[in-house]
């Protein structure tokens, strides 16, 4: 078992899905969870179950209001050792059916948020801290026409990622990007079309605790090891090969919930 009794563990995303399941990982393995999302209800039912957590509410898409939610939660923890920045947003759709207002919602939350609540962030983080970044397969190529856009911003979280390690890498900063492939959350819940997408990743996908557990493994590892990259998904799905009503391949990945 990891141990990371008396690490502060701020989880950004963390009211469902992996950023939840990451929070009730770390807290199982000794750490103080710091929550930050949007839905404050969602939190305090999560706080709940985990001792000594800390809640803050934030949206990664309002530099401001991310800023303050991580403030406060550095306040209540007394400092931040590790953060991990799960929160996403997930949209299906060709490039030519797509609303522009849905591109600039998915990159808004899962690169400009991404940048805004890492600026945040680092100044708290010192030799010996982790970032982990919750990106995708979908960060590693493009699996589907439908979820091109939705890759693209994983793509970029991959970038991010990289120059974070390459800004505060030499200050003893690890970053660490996780890319899963399918994992089983409600990340397109509700969306038109996308009920066959989901249910595949629900049939095919991880739980979010498989996630939960590698991260931990991550932020566990001795202070001089680093795991750039933690690629990981289901058995189930390396076997599917399957296609989309629309012919389009939905062999897609799915990381992160902006919640």
């Amino acid at each position: 078992m990891t141990d990371l009794s008396g690490r502060r563990v701020l989880v950004v995303g963390a009211s469902s899905g992996i950023g939840a399941a990451i929070a009730t990982a770390a807290a199982a393995a000794g750490a103080r969870p710091g929550l930050v999302a949007r839905r404050r209800d969602r939190l305090d039912e999560l706080a709940g179950t985990l001792d000594g957590a800390v809640v803050a509410t934030g949206d990664v898409t309002d530099p401001a209001s991310i800023g303050a939610a991580v403030e406060a939660a550095a306040g209540g923890l007394g400092g931040i050792d590790d953060v991990v920045l799960a929160a996403g947003v997930m949209s299906l759709g060709s490039v030519a059916d797509t609303d522009p207002e849905v591109w600039r919602g998915i990159l808004d939350a899962n690169v400009t948020g991404l940048l805004a609540t890492s600026r945040a962030v680092l100044p708290h983080l010192g030799p010996g801290s982790s970032v982990v970044v919750i990106s995708s397969m979908s960060g590693r190529r493009v699996a589907s026409a439908a979820g091109g856009v939705y890759a693209a911003s994983k793509h970029a979280a991959h970038a991010v990622a990289e120059t974070l390690r390459l800004e505060v890498g030499p200050r003893g900063v690890r970053v660490t990007t996780v890319a899963p492939g399918f994992v089983a959350t409600d990340l397109v819940a509700g969306q038109e079309g996308a009920a066959a997408f989901e249910g595949r990743m629900h049939d095919e996908g991880l739980d979010p605790a498989d996630v939960a557990a590698g991260v931990v493994h991550v932020l566990g590892l001795p202070p001089h090891v680093v795991v750039v990259e933690y690629a990981v998904q289901s058995i189930r799905q390396l076997g599917f090969q399957g296609e989309r009503s629309d012919g389009g391949d939905v062999r897609g990945d799915a990381g992160g919930d902006r919640n």
